[in-house]
């Protein structure tokens, strides 16, 4: 092989190599859709590869409110507390340099909000209770709580916090185990 086949072999190479990086850099960032955030979740991020001369038009709709990045490449978003789907949430329109505008990019969010069933109050010896969350699927921890369900007796007495957690986001319920009378000794005179 003489040099210059073997340097066109080298460019060739190359030329692969920088491609892959681009296209691993460029679209390599990506949301399941839809994306999942919790209800009254503040803060939330989302954005797309930027392009220093382009600007970006943001569209928030499901009850989401955009707080920072308008014509930006990067947003943060704030849900509210209403629970479903909401189609095409969140749009962004990027326009280059000419002010021509691009296709928009739209994605689903699942606002996901959580709850537990109230249960109690409780006495030392009562029975283990199941807990439930809704929707159903995630897990139940703090004193007391074995396999999703509450045992007053291992709790002891007192007022506990229990957690229902499922994708990330979380809710509480309180649970009391109120304590007995104490009697005293049976006397006889």
């Amino acid at each position: 092989m003489n040099y210059k086949e073997h340097k066109q072999i080298l460019l060739t190479l190359y030329i692969t190599i920088l491609m892959m990086t681009v296209t691993i850099f460029t679209f390599g960032q990506t949301t399941i859709n839809p994306d999942t955030v919790c209800a009254n979740a503040t803060g939330e991020q989302y954005f797309v590869t930027n392009t220093p001369t382009s600007t970006y038009n943001w569209t928030i709709t499901g009850g989401g409110i955009l707080q920072t990045g308008q014509t930006t490449n990067a947003i943060t978003v704030d849900w509210g507390g209403v629970m479903g789907l909401w189609v095409n949430a969140v749009e962004v329109i990027e326009s280059n340099a000419a002010g021509c505008p691009g296709a928009p990019i739209l994605l689903d969010v699942f606002v996901l909000a959580l709850s537990g069933n109230g249960i109690g109050p409780f006495c030392p010896g009562d029975p283990t209770t199941t807990l439930v969350g809704n929707p159903i699927g995630g897990t139940w921890s703090g004193t007391g709580v074995v396999s999703n369900a509450f045992q007053p007796t291992s709790a002891g007495i007192g007022n506990y916090v229990l957690t229902y957690s499922l994708a990330g986001c979380n809710t509480t319920i309180n649970v009391v185990v109120n304590g007995g009378p104490i009697t005293g000794p049976i006397q006889h005179f």
